[in-house]
């Protein structure tokens, strides 16, 4: 198989489990979205940073094309399989609302190492990492403007206490 075959299938392979671990963890809700609406927003916008750089690259990249796209998609798979890191954080001593922004805080860190990663080692400038920085900026204030409906005041205790996992089961 061609060397931009298999990476285009792999990176398709990766983009894919990604989208389903990302699916999955939005549908536990976790207490914050409870609309089949605002769970299909919330995927959109997760995915949008993604299919950007997808396109980017497939319109701007003469070389390296599937390499960097494959490399993209095992950022986004590491930040999907980052937020399983939520169960962990169970047995922590936190709320709840920590252990879901703990979790999304640690899948964000990972996502934006290897997209780093795919950038330096496909020798592309720094541009790149920029320009996914700014969408990972936009989706990160879409979901908690849009699709969460949150405020500031949300991370203090005045608010959080909403999302105490006591509530879940009132929210769901």
């Amino acid at each position: 198989m061609p060397t931009n075959t298999r990476n285009a299938v792999t990176a398709i392979i990766y983009f894919a489990v990604s989208v389903m671990i990302t699916a999955w963890f939005i549908e536990q809700k976790f207490g914050y979205v409870v609309t089949p609406d605002a769970i299909l927003l919330s995927n959109i916008v997760a995915a949008i940073k993604w299919v950007v750089m997808t396109i980017a690259a497939m319109v701007l990249l003469k070389e390296n094309k599937w390499l960097f796209i494959r490399r993209t998609a095992f950022a986004s798979l590491a930040g999907s399989c980052a937020m399983f890191s939520v169960y962990a954080f169970r047995y922590m001593p936190v709320s709840s609302w920590q252990q879901f922004t703990y979790a999304m805080a640690f899948s964000l860190l990972v996502m934006t190492i290897f997209f780093f990663k795919a950038i330096i080692s496909t020798r592309l400038s720094l541009k790149w990492f920029a320009a996914w920085l700014f969408c990972l900026v936009i989706s990160v204030v879409l979901q908690v403007k849009v699709v969460f409906s949150l405020h500031p005041g949300i991370v203090t205790n005045e608010v959080s206490h909403f999302f105490d996992s006591r509530k879940k089961s009132e929210i769901s």
